[in-house]
């Protein structure tokens, strides 16, 4: 029953953009819980330890996270620091959304209460029609009327905000403006590796830094070749190869910190020092291969980065006099 139950709510209150808001509902719940530097109330100096964040006056519980988790996981067991994560993250996608939802009403953008009610009582007709009350399906989908209430409102707001902004002229502009994110383009890559630990001391991050803005330097500035530079200098397996790691997508196979910096790179450019777990590289990129791919054929993938984006703009634009 629990299944049918969460497919019904799915259709009933994601119509038009289904998969689109199921992706940012999902991308949601795994975003940085300081991803946009909102700091939580520390429960023990908070005089009601159940109240985990303000926003606007509005109070979140420890209570209605619990539940937003537990709609989200299920019956997903977790470790107590897994628990404490996932309760963290699902505080900021609440405090996000309230934030979101006050920049949408100050423009007209967000859902009146008629309409919340007139998707509610939808649904209520649609639980008759599996013999199931609305009582029951608060407790089946683990909410109360007024959470039911808000979370219908965000995702009507929401909605109309992105049919309004993710124009075609819009998504082709954000295209043009990124072509490597979405267009399926190849570079071929080659790095400078210098082996440092996650827990290595700042000053030592620092003397690594330096000495790979001395080298990069020294390439500029002809006083060395790349091949010979790497080969003196870098810790990878790739120093008798110039370095080469061959051709990289933007999904793979680096490290995102990696591959976001080689894919700002233009032809022969070399990169800034980078960190990535293995430590410090630099970075050259020594061809691209162009993808044929025009904006349309990436339509889905453009909706939901650009929808993530607006999102965290719209929250790091409005929450600083929003929150506590």
């Amino acid at each position: 029953m629990t299944s049918l139950v969460n497919q019904l709510y799915s259709a009933v209150y994601t119509r038009n953009k289904t998969v689109l808001f199921g992706f940012l509902l999902g991308l949601f719940s795994l975003a940085s819980p300081l991803a946009y530097g909102y700091q939580q109330t520390d429960s023990d100096r908070s005089a009601k330890q159940d109240i985990l964040a303000t926003v606007n006056g509005t109070i979140i519980t420890r209570d209605q996270v619990a539940r937003d988790l537990k709609r989200t996981l299920g019956e997903r067991k977790l470790s107590a620091s897994e628990r404490k994560k996932a309760m963290e993250v699902t505080t900021q996608k609440l405090v996000d959304q309230h934030v979101a939802l006050d920049f949408l009403s100050q423009r007209g953008l967000a859902a009146n209460p008629s309409e919340v009610d007139f998707q509610i009582e939808n649904l209520k007709s649609e639980l008759q029609t599996i013999d199931l009350s609305f009582t029951e399906f608060l407790k089946e989908t683990y909410q109360t009327s007024d959470e039911l209430k808000f979370q219908t409102k965000w995702q009507i707001s929401w909605e109309r905000y992105l049919t309004n902004k993710l124009t075609d002229e819009f998504l082709e502009s954000y295209f043009e403006r990124s072509k490597r994110r979405f267009n399926g383009t190849e570079i071929k890559v080659a790095h400078m590796l210098v082996k440092l630990s996650g827990n290595a001391p700042p000053l030592q991050e620092q003397a690594i830094k330096k000495r790979l803005l001395e080298i990069r330097n020294q390439i500029l500035s002809k006083s060395v070749s790349w091949q010979e530079a790497v080969k003196n200098h870098s810790e990878a397996p790739t120093r008798f190869s110039g370095g080469s790691l061959g051709w990289i997508t933007l999904k793979g196979p680096m490290p995102p910190s990696f591959t976001n910096t080689a894919f700002e790179l233009l032809e022969n450019e070399i990169s800034y020092p980078v960190r990535t777990k293995f430590g410090f590289h630099l970075i050259k990129c020594e061809a691209v291969r162009d993808s044929s791919l025009g904006w349309k054929d990436v339509r889905v993938e453009l909706e939901k980065n650009a929808s993530r984006e607006l999102l965290q703009a719209i929250v790091k634009q409005h929450k600083s006099s929003k929150t506590n």
